[in-house]
């Protein structure tokens, strides 16, 4: 393994034992409002991406389709979100919040950011802005090709 390598993969572990830490810390302030883990990220995503199909839905919780789906029933049981047709594609379902989901994501996305900013409160202004600066590059780079394990 390379020097690079290694690198990566250490930086990939902190990445990783981040945000396995920082769960706890949203999960305590999301019951509040009555909402499992996946349905506090759910309402978020259809609050910042209005229209989302469903799958798209499954991609941004990091969650199978079919568990999308159930994550998806409950919020529209709750009358947090409604489905529609696409009008293009009768197949696809987008979400939309309605108004008591509205009230709901804002304050769930204001729950993410207080959390978001205490746990950022540790860096100081030049690491703040280092690390805005990181995240667009790296946020640049997500349309690049993953490259395939190398069978051994």
């Amino acid at each position: 393994m390379s020097d690079r390598e290694a690198l990566l993969d250490a930086a990939v572990e902190e990445f990783l034992r981040f945000v396995h830490l920082s769960a706890p810390n949203q999960a305590g302030a999301v019951a509040r409002l009555g909402l499992t883990l996946h349905q506090f990220r759910g309402i978020v995503q259809v609050y910042v991406q209005p229209g989302i199909s469903t799958t798209e839905f499954a991609d941004a919780i990091g969650v199978q389709p079919s568990v999308a789906t159930g994550v998806v029933q409950r919020l529209v049981d709750r009358g947090l979100v409604a489905r529609t047709l696409d009008e293009e594609d009768r197949r696809i379902r987008r979400l939309s919040l309605t108004s008591e989901g509205l009230e709901v994501a804002e304050e769930a996305a204001g729950i993410a950011r207080s959390t978001r900013r205490a746990q950022l409160g540790v860096l100081d202004d030049a690491q703040l802005v280092q690390m805005r600066d990181l995240l667009k590059v790296l946020e640049a780079g997500l349309g690049a090709p993953v490259p395939q394990a190398q069978a051994s």
